[in-house]
C-alpha cells in the first residue's frame, strides 16, 4: 500500500500513515497539534492537505515516529480523531483457506502507536462467506467519525456504530448482497444519515441508515 499524507498544518504538525504487510507506520510527526482526518480522503473528501513540512524521505531508520503491528489484513485507510487513530481489520481464526474472519475495529494512540482497544464487530463464517478478489481484504472500507461516534462498514457483512471507547452501540446486518470482488466503498455522513453503496451482482443501490 502507498503512503498517505493524513494530516498537516501550518504550525508544522504532520502525520504520514502507511498501512502495509500487517503494520501501521507513522512517519514524521512534527509538533503535537494536528487537525482531524475523520474519513476517507479527509474532511473535504478530496484527499488534500495544506502545504507544510511533510517528510520527503523515510525508511526503516529515518523519519519513523513509531510503527505498530496490526493483526490480520485490511485495506481500509486509518482515520485520525482527537489524537487517536481508528482502523479496521479482518483476522482469520485459523490458517485454513476458508477460515472464519473476525472483523474488528482498533484504536491507537496517535502519539505513541499503543493499541488502546481492539473490538470484534462481526464474526464472518468462512464457509458461507462470498469469495473476494485475491488482492482485496474483508476490511477494505474506511471508517468514519463525527468526533463522538465511530462507524465501521464491512460491506455485505454489515455496518456498525461504536463509541470512541470501543463499545458497539448498534449493528446492522439487514442489507446482505452478493459482492463480485469484495467490498471497497467507504461510507459518508450527511446530516443524520450514514450513506454507502451496495454494489453486488444481485443488488445495486445507494443506501442511507
Amino acid at each position: 500500500m502507498s503512503a498517505r499524507p493524513m494530516v498537516n498544518s501550518e504550525e508544522g504538525a504532520a502525520l504520514w500513515f502507511r498501512r502495509s504487510a500487517g503494520w501501521l507506520v507513522v512517519a514524521g510527526i512534527f509538533g503535537l497539534a494536528a487537525a482531524d482526518w475523520p474519513e476517507f480522503r479527509g474532511p473535504t473528501g478530496q484527499g488534500l492537505v495544506p502545504s507544510g513540512r511533510l517528510p520527503v524521505e523515510w525508511g526503516a531508520g529515518k523519519n519513523i515516529a513509531w510503527k505498530q503491528a496490526i493483526p490480520g489484513k485490511g485495506w481500509s485507510s486509518p482515520i485520525l480523531v482527537g489524537g487517536r487513530i481508528f482502523l479496521t481489520t479482518a483476522v482469520p481464526t485459523s490458517d485454513d483457506k476458508n477460515a472464519d474472519q473476525s472483523l474488528r475495529a482498533l484504536c491507537l494512540d496517535a502519539a505513541t502507536g499503543r493499541i488502546l482497544w481492539d473490538t470484534e464487530v462481526f464474526k464472518q463464517d468462512g464457509e458461507s462467506a462470498p469469495s473476494i478478489h485475491s488482492k482485496n481484504s474483508h476490511a477494505s472500507p474506511t471508517p468514519i467519525s463525527d468526533g463522538k461516534k465511530l462507524w465501521v462498514h464491512f460491506g455485505h457483512e454489515g455496518t456498525a456504530c461504536l463509541d470512541l471507547d470501543g463499545k458497539v452501540l448498534w449493528r446492522n446486518q439487514a442489507n446482505r448482497y452478493q459482492p463480485v470482488h469484495g467490498n471497497g466503498g467507504s461510507p459518508i455522513l450527511a446530516g443524520q444519515a450514514l450513506i454507502f453503496s451496495i454494489d453486488g451482482s444481485d443488488r445495486q443501490c445507494v443506501l442511507a441508515l
